[in-house]
């Protein structure tokens, strides 16, 4: 007798919906707590981002008189579309190079009878999926507040949400197909070029900011109108992204003839938007039907099997440098420092933020034409170090937090070591914190030479750097072992669930405490005189130690308490 054949694409909807079932059901097992602080955490992000917009564009188009959607507003839409489009290409090929090859999923799923095309387009659309809530939760709040300074027609809010589910599928393919490409043409090489890749993009874009900022600074001095000139120089130099081939711009002409009520217009532009991005998806679906079991395959059987792993000369620099550490404890570090080099999904990001920032820092004195005065000169010293935190603060939750969680169903084998199970949490505890004290230090200090800031003020900001470095190690690594969870492999799924998001919530705590105790009270002292070289007033002698003696208390409870409760929890699991 012979069976009907399966409607593939049913079936991978029907996981889907299993999936999504399931983890709605696992949340509501847990309480109301879970989603709730998720939502709550959801909303306050996207309430910052509303507000910030909205008084940023009610400053624009009352104070400085630019019409809502005239041509500048436009350049800055288009700048957001394009800048975050970029960055999903590389977010959805990062997460995609990860899930395609790897991973028991992947494994289960290409043993099975189904053809490759349907696996991939499950992985795309769950990668795509992961990588764009974050693109939708701070882009949504800016066009929102663009829909009601422009008073907007109300088939403006129904239409936004199609033009970004049409945007993102198109640097969402792109992401895609450099993931193959990299697999398939360079199985042994492909980390390698991917860091090239990224390199390459964040150099242009530095250097491509470097020439605005000189050309601007260049007009300010011989210009008889230094201000109109300069306008008019970054306009041409930023004409690129207002061009009609690229996507960006046919979302930006479709959002503002919605604006203006143009139906005509904005179907045109939305229709141009999905038919694209939907033939760029069938596209590369249907070069998965070839390149991805290809890929798969090469990347199983040969890949990096070959390279020796074991006296690398980062591994050697690390031991070195610890030499000070109980040698099983050092081991343990090694251990995730290993890990950590060995994936590109990690590394890679944070290497693409350290460059965008030393790119700023780079030319931040060079912005200001007609020279940049104390008082903005000190805020901006603290805007700095406030972006700096934050980066810690995103690091530690997306790559620190998951750590244990990733030992997964091997974490036996650690319980079995001859070590103290208290050592494997100090030991990504400093794990966490020097790799945090080595990426953010230098960045902090190059930032205040930059800005020509006072010796005391890179003092003080160095010090809140070690507090910052420790005391989020610290919450990351005792609440990530009070909530594990060894089920799950991914690690931006960790970073992203319950425990994570409580993470989260509690190190922006935890930083803004530091950052009003430690580092605000010089700031605002500072803020007083007229220049660097006055003494500040007399009040600061009093305000600022006690900030630094707050923040210090801070800090070490952020790192004894979180850890006491994780080796508590630790030393109770059974293996």
């Amino acid at each position: 007798m012979n069976s009907a054949p399966v409607d593939q694409a049913a079936l991978f909807r029907r996981l889907r919906w299993r999936l999504l079932l399931n983890h709605l059901s696992e949340m509501r097992g847990g309480g109301l707590v879970r989603p709730i602080t998720i939502l709550l955490a959801s909303l306050l992000v996207w309430g910052f981002v509303f507000l910030v917009s909205y008084y940023g564009l009610s400053f624009m188009t009352t104070q400085a008189k630019i019409p809502i959607d005239g041509r500048m507003v436009g350049l800055l839409i288009d700048l957001m579309f394009f800048t975050l489009g970029v960055a999903l290409t590389f977010s959805t090929g990062l997460i995609l190079h990860g899930s395609l090859f790897s991973g028991p999923e992947t494994d289960f799923l290409l043993a099975r009878p189904v053809t490759a095309d349907h696996v991939f387009a499950y992985k795309y659309q769950t990668a795509v999926g992961f990588s764009s809530w974050a693109f939708l939760l701070l882009g949504c709040p800016v066009l929102l507040a663009y829909g009601i300074l422009a008073n907007a027609v109300w088939w403006f809010y129904l239409v936004l949400p199609l033009f970004f589910l049409g945007f993102i599928l198109i640097p969402g393919s792109l992401g895609a197909l450099i993931a193959l490409l990299l697999v398939n043409l360079v199985p042994k090489q492909r980390r390698t070029v991917m860091v090239l890749l990224i390199v390459a993009v964040v150099l242009i874009a530095g250097l491509w900011i470097w020439s605005v900022v000189a050309e601007s600074r260049a007009i300010g001095q011989v210009g008889s109108d230094p201000v109109s000139e300069t306008a008019g120089a970054i306009l041409n130099r930023v004409a690129f992204a207002r061009s009609l081939w690229l996507p960006n711009a046919w979302v930006t002409r479709g959002l503002q003839a919605a604006g203006r009520g143009e139906l005509g217009l904005c179907l045109d532009r939305l229709l141009l938007l999905w038919s694209h991005g939907l033939f760029l998806y069938i596209g590369v679906t249907w070069l998965s039907t070839w390149l991805y079991r290809r890929g798969y395959n090469r990347v199983a059987t040969g890949g990096d099997l070959r390279r020796k792993h074991g006296g690398a000369w980062l591994d050697q620099l690390l031991l070195a440098a610890l030499f000070w550490v109980h040698p099983g404890t050092r081991q343990l570090i090694l251990k995730d420092f290993r890990t950590f080099r060995r994936d590109p999904q990690q590394w890679g990001q944070v290497l693409l933020f350290t460059i965008l920032l030393v790119a700023y820092f780079s030319n931040i004195k060079r912005m200001f034409i007609r020279g940049l005065e104390w008082p903005y000169q000190n805020a901006l010293s603290f805007l700095n170090i406030c972006a700096i935190a934050l980066l810690l603060c995103t690091y530690t939750g997306r790559f620190i937090y998951p750590l244990l969680s990733l030992e997964g169903r091997k974490f036996w084998i650690l319980g079995l070591l001859p070590l103290d199970r208290d050592r494997i949490l100090w030991g990504k505890f400093g794990f966490s914190t020097v790799g945090g004290i080595l990426l953010t230090m230098p960045m902090v200090l190059y930032s205040d030479w930059m800005l020509e800031m006072p010796w005391a003020t890179m003092v003080i900001h160095a010090l809140a750097i070690v507090l910052l470095a420790a005391g989020l190690s610290g919450l990351a690594v005792g609440l990530g072992a009070c909530m594990p969870d060894f089920r799950e492999t991914d690690p931006s799924k960790i970073a992203v669930g319950f425990g994570g998001t409580v993470n989260l919530i509690v190190g922006l705590l935890y930083l803004m405490v530091l950052l009003v105790t430690v580092v605000g009270p010089y700031h605002i002292s500072m803020a007083f005189i007229p220049n660097a070289q006055e003494p500040p007033p007399s009040w600061s002698w009093f305000a600022v130690p006690i900030g630094l003696i707050l923040g210090t208390v801070a800090g070490f409870s952020a790192i004894t308490m979180p850890l006491r409760w994780g080796i508590r929890t630790l030393r109770q699991m059974e293996f």
